[in-house]
């Protein structure tokens, strides 16, 4: 392979065949662990955040052979290193490149409305396609390659590669009707199974057509909580199960900083949207399923209905948290976007397509449940629900140019767009809505974001998988 190394006659550049490898012994850590050589020859090594490159390297190896680390120039076990710059050594003719990296940066990829089997209509996608669409991003930069190019200061030589990945709700066919089993076997094997075997945590949460206990239609009536095995309560059930057992899973694989935890109300409601957060490589995520401000309720029974409470309680819990670890960079989800879509503020209302809601039994400040709202009222929608949640918000680190960073879904276009509270206009939240993996026009749709251990959110990059 050639190696193309800058000479020190005006740094210009002339091929060297490389037919060995040079090896390092590293001072606390094993170099076959951090060490990755792409297709050019460049090694780039990338340390545990923090690694002090003062005595880094103890020995050298030439094809597995240990070599007098003083016939090797520059020395490397003497000369000075820096992170982030080229520093080439040569032995016997020959010239090896090699980049020291910090390991600050890690990159999450956002998917959302994959509607597994749910056909054209709702920018479906099938299942064989969702489990290629996974695999392509659990592959990206393994090869060395680089999917996306960040801008960002410190991170523009990096080959990006996925740690996590998150699915944002309207995860197949309503209420989980695939196979008839209402258990989201189709999605969860093309995605939370493939991501199992290939050790990369998969988060994913609900979205309207996953959970709704609230009018569908205008002439569905009660159709979110209708009784009967596969419908209504019962498949809001098989959702929120899905999810805590996927949680589970990857909270015994030991990946997090701190495991998934749950909001609750803390009262005897019955069921729970279950919204939860946990922290990795050093930044907090906060994950709503559908969105914040989702009705706890009772389930109905064979001759009684639903009765559906206020999410205060919720809302405040989640407060109290975000205030205890207000020095935490975070990063937030829900499935409805802020601004994105035309009738996006009757969802924040809980209003179906005719402006019906299901009103809770007890009262709250966030709820939409007192009469005379308008469909699709924007100004409601704000003073009720984006207004409150904006400035909880704003009380966690790891804002960008002093916009809270949020992702959704629903709309199946990318969106982005930053929302300003009508009571105080610095509390800002800047919006990223990705598309639909089954959108014709914008096929295998996702965001690949450069995050920054300890600081959060650094670049977002739409891509195609």
């Amino acid at each position: 392979m050639l190696l193309m190394v800058a000479t020190a006659l005006g740094g210009s550049f002339f091929p060297v065949t490389v037919t060995a490898q040079m090896t390092f012994t590293l001072n606390g850590v094993t170099y076959a662990s951090v060490a990755e050589c792409n297709s050019k020859g460049l090694t780039t090594v990338t340390l545990p955040a923090g690694t002090d490159l003062s005595g880094l390297i103890t020995a050298v190896q030439v094809d597995g052979e240990a070599v007098t680390a003083s016939q090797v120039t520059p020395n490397p076990t003497t000369t000075k290193l820096n992170y982030g710059e080229l520093k080439v050594f040569t032995y016997n003719n020959k010239a090896y490149g090699f980049r020291f990296e910090e390991d600050v940066w890690f990159c999450a990829v956002f998917i959302s409305d994959c509607h597994v089997n749910q056909g054209s209509g709702h920018d479906g996608t099938s299942e064989s396609d969702l489990t290629t669409i996974m695999n392509n991003i659990i592959a990206m930069g393994q090869d060395g390659t680089k999917k996306v190019t960040f801008t960002t200061e410190g991170a523009t030589n990096l080959v990006p590669k996925t740690s996590i990945i998150f699915c944002l709700g309207d995860i197949d066919q309503d209420k989980g009707n695939d196979n008839n089993d209402g258990k989201h076997t189709a999605f969860l094997n093309a995605t939370a199974e493939v991501a199992k075997v290939a050790g990369i945590p998969f988060i994913f949460i609900a979205g309207n057509h996953d959970f709704t206990p609230d009018y569908w239609t205008g002439s569905d009536g009660d159709a979110g909580v209708t009784y009967g095995s596969t419908g209504g309560a019962n498949a809001d059930a098989q959702t929120i199960s899905a999810i805590t057992t996927n949680n589970t899973y990857w909270n015994n694989a030991g990946v997090f900083d701190e495991n998934i935890s749950y909001f609750t109300s803390g009262n005897s409601y019955g069921f729970e949207p279950n919204h939860f957060t946990f922290k990795f490589k050093d930044v907090r995520f906060y994950c709503a399923n559908n969105y914040w401000f989702q009705k706890p309720y009772k389930k109905p029974g064979l001759l009684s209905s639903a009765t559906y409470y206020a999410p205060d309680p919720i809302v405040s819990n989640l407060n109290t948290f975000v205030e205890a670890h207000a020095s935490e960079a975070s990063v937030w989800m829900q499935h409805y976007p802020w601004l994105a879509g035309s009738d996006c503020n009757r969802w924040w209302l809980d209003q179906n397509d005719t402006g019906k809601y299901q009103t809770s039994s007890n009262s709250s400040v966030y709820g939409s449940s007192t009469t005379g709202i308008s469909y699709n009222d924007a100004t409601q929608a704000n003073t009720l629900k984006k207004d409150p949640l904006a400035a909880i918000m704003m009380k966690a680190a790891g804002t960008v140019d002093g916009k809270v960073q949020h992702f959704s879904g629903h709309y199946h276009r990318f969106y982005d767009a930053t929302y300003t509270s009508t009571v105080a206009a610095a509390n800002q939240v800047h919006d990223y809505t990705v598309a639909a993996n089954g959108n014709t026009e914008q096929t295998n749709n996702a965001f690949v974001v450069l995050f920054k251990r300890g600081e959060g959110v650094k670049e977002v990059i739409q891509t195609q998988f």
